[in-house]
């Protein structure tokens, strides 16, 4: 009788410890519950491409943080931002700062009727390091934007080179930005986007 209960002890306790996990053992961490798509960090801009691509999802996503994330700040990098319009465009442009690269973006995703943006960059050269600091990189690349409202779209494209640095703590920025016609003068550029959106 003794061996028989020992037997079912012995059955019982093999079956509970076969399905329990370990308690010792380390559990794989669950992802992250994550709200408006992607998270997004400064930690993306460790690498040039990734910058590029923070700042596309900041259009896609219509995020104000991730947008200016990606613009030097001279506190932070010792540089000012500097946008160079478009030639058809600059008189639009006078005393444009940091701020107003912010403010354009800020009420261009901020309007009513605006449903989605589209954007791509295409033809992109090699990263350069000029020939003053290897922290300091240069391409260029041809874009394309759709602002799709409800009721129209505007279409904006041309060609863009882009300086950026890298800080001291090992993250891109940019710093320089020209705006260019890819060729056919009547078409609206990005420097036309970001004078039509200036003030709200």
């Amino acid at each position: 009788m003794r061996k028989k209960l020992l037997t079912y002890l012995l059955i019982y306790f093999t079956f509970f410890f076969w399905k329990c996990t370990n308690p010792f053992s380390v559990r794989t961490p669950e992802p992250p519950i994550l709200t408006g798509g992607k998270q997004l960090s400064k930690n993306l801009q460790n690498n040039p491409d990734s910058l590029l691509a923070k700042l596309q999802y900041a259009f896609l996503q219509k995020n104000v943080t991730y947008y200016e994330e990606c613009l030097a700040d001279s506190q932070e990098v010792g540089k000012n931002f500097v946008f160079i319009p478009e030639k058809n465009e600059s008189f639009r442009f006078s005393n444009w700062s940091r701020q107003d690269e912010i403010n354009y973006f800020t009420n261009l995703i901020n309007q009513n009727d605006l449903e989605r943006i589209e954007i791509s960059f295409y033809d992109q050269t090699e990263w350069n390091a000029a020939p003053t600091s290897a922290d300091t990189l240069y391409t260029q690349f041809a874009y394309r934007i759709n602002l799709v409202f409800r009721k129209q779209v505007e279409s904006y494209q041309g060609r863009a080179v882009m300086k950026i640095l890298r800080s001291s703590l090992s993250q891109w920025y940019i710093f320089h930005w020209e705006d260019f016609h890819s060729g056919r003068d009547e078409q609206d550029t990005w420097s036309t986007l970001k004078a039509n959106y200036r003030y709200n």
